[in-house]
């Protein structure tokens, strides 16, 4: 009976502890490891995903305005730009859109001047877009058009640049041709902090940057 005794208290016998404060000291050496490792790959994963998102979005607008070019190619007026188009060359469009919403369209025409765009030429509204106009357009070639973010500058009928993200207020902001890989961060020493601060400015010089960075662009 005591032998039956003594092998049962060596059988709940528990831990040390020193054994415990190794334990601890493990654990809090492989958190400290990998946390920052989880979050710089969570940080990179979703970088990767917006600046995929704005290459996506690049090449869908390049097509709607390569099809207005075609459109107008010969014409003396432009849907962008204006009448009495002689010399097509200087046109300059900046465009915002939020959640599927063009909220920004602005435009410098040919001489310099702003430009005013017909509504129906926009399509500001996803719900009550004309089917020609650009943001139907865009709608129906980028699937997800209304859960992005996103501002594009074009210059005569040419996509110079695009910036995306996955909300207005985000500092995972993606880029195309120039790919930030740091979030709230520069990108060539252009300051990219959230897409609701992107100006007109801060937009050309992204593209200027990105046509400089990769020659092959022009």
């Amino acid at each position: 009976m005591k032998m039956l005794n003594k092998d049962r208290k060596q059988r709940v016998s528990g831990f040390t502890l020193l054994e415990m404060v190794v334990v601890i000291a493990i654990i809090s050496i492989l958190v400290a490891v990998l946390v920052p490792t989880a979050r710089n790959y969570l940080t990179r994963s979703r970088l990767h995903t917006a600046n995929s998102q704005a290459k996506v979005l690049f090449n869908s607008m390049q097509t709607i305005m390569q099809e207005y070019e075609f459109r107008e190619r010969g014409m003396k007026e432009s849907a962008f730009y204006g009448p009495d188009v002689e010399d097509k060359k200087g046109g300059e469009i900046m465009i915002y859109a939020s959640g599927g919403k063009i909220t920004n369209f602005s435009v410098t025409n040919w001489k310099g001047a702003a430009q005013t765009v017909d509504e129906k030429v926009i399509g500001a509204d996803p719900d009550n877009a004309p089917p020609s106009s650009v943001g139907a357009r865009i709608g129906r070639i980028y699937t997800d058009y209304l859960a992005t973010s996103w501002c594009a500058l074009i210059k005569d009928y040419s996509v110079q640049g695009v910036l995306c993200a996955d909300s207005d207020n985000t500092a995972y902001i993606g880029g195309y041709p120039l790919q930030p890989t740091a979030k709230g961060s520069q990108c060539e020493g252009v300051e990219l902090t959230r897409l609701d601060s992107v100006t007109l400015d801060i937009m050309q010089t992204y593209c200027e940057k990105a046509w400089k960075t990769d020659p092959g662009l022009s």
